[in-house]
């Protein structure tokens, strides 16, 4: 298992100097096809993947992007995301990530919580705390997962074949979702009591129904199409924030939703519902 933590910093830092950074401490450069400058420090047990994004891509999160302007002063222009494994040897590998970037850039820490932290507030953690370092103060834990079981609403996003899970979990992580806390979990969106779970599935994964086909196609091309399974807590806030994650998705790539009794959505439709107050978006 693996958390995510974001560090910002209102320099802008071309990727493969974060790369470059990473390497210097150790690490080793973990090129893809999609993501060139990923580099991935390990030590003893502990493990921590290094993505740089591009200077300048925008944090979507209003708020978010908010608290990170006041943390360092001005706006943010450059994010790295930490997946960091579990275990405190991964917490430490990656605090010592932080102080390397910290002594080059100006620097602001999201931690596992979405809490955002300065510098000198991360020094004050590393002080007080043994591990636990990137936890905020009072997190608040998912529910129990039998009781998150008995109280989530489903849906299903549909994408076009072309978008791999990967390219979708590196999108909702730059919208703030994090790494999913189990097996049967990919990601996780929260906010406050929010939750919205995500399993990310191969395309051609869901089988469309014949009478359905046209207006996929329609939408989304020739299948296959690469299935994302929502579990949607209960009440209005998880709603809304799995609309918003609906509208960053589409910002992107065509989809459809597939409401919890079957019902095909367009990205229109589920504003339509948020704007009327319906009591279950994804479910009309």
């Amino acid at each position: 298992m693996s958390h995510d933590v974001n560090l910002v910093s209102s320099a802008p830092i071309p990727s493969g100097e974060i790369r470059d950074l990473v390497v210097s401490l150790g690490g080793v450069h973990q090129p893809s096809v999609t993501e060139p400058d990923v580099a991935v420090l390990q030590r003893g047990n502990g493990s921590v993947l290094v993505y740089p994004f591009p200077p300048d891509e925008p944090i979507r999160a209003a708020a978010l992007r908010e608290e990170c302007a006041r943390a360092l002063g001005a706006p943010p222009r450059t994010r790295i995301m930490m997946e960091v494994h579990a275990g405190r040897d991964s917490e430490w590998l990656a605090a010592e990530i932080v102080l390397a970037a910290a002594d080059r850039w100006p620097l602001a820490v999201c931690d596992f919580g979405e809490a955002v932290i300065t510098v000198a507030e991360f020094h004050r953690r590393l002080a007080r705390r043994r591990t636990d370092f990137f936890q905020p103060e009072g997190r608040l834990h998912a529910p129990p997962a039998g009781h998150r079981r008995g109280r989530v609403r489903r849906a299903t996003l549909l994408l076009p074949g072309t978008v791999s899970p990967d390219r979708f979990a590196r999108l909702v992580r730059s919208a703030g979702a994090r790494s999913g806390p189990g097996d049967d979990t990919d990601a996780v969106l929260e906010r406050g009591g929010a939750w919205v779970w995500m399993r990310l599935q191969s395309p051609g994964a869901a089988p469309v129904e014949p009478s359905a086909l046209l207006a996929h196609r329609a939408l989304l091309g020739e299948p296959p199409y690469t299935p994302v399974a929502l579990e949607i807590f209960d009440g209005t806030e998880s709603q809304l924030l799995t609309a918003e994650l609906v509208d960053a998705v589409a910002a992107h790539w065509p989809l459809l939703v597939l409401g919890g009794s079957g019902q095909i959505m367009t990205p229109d439709d589920v504003r339509g519902r948020v704007a009327m107050g319906a009591a279950n978006v994804f479910d009309p």
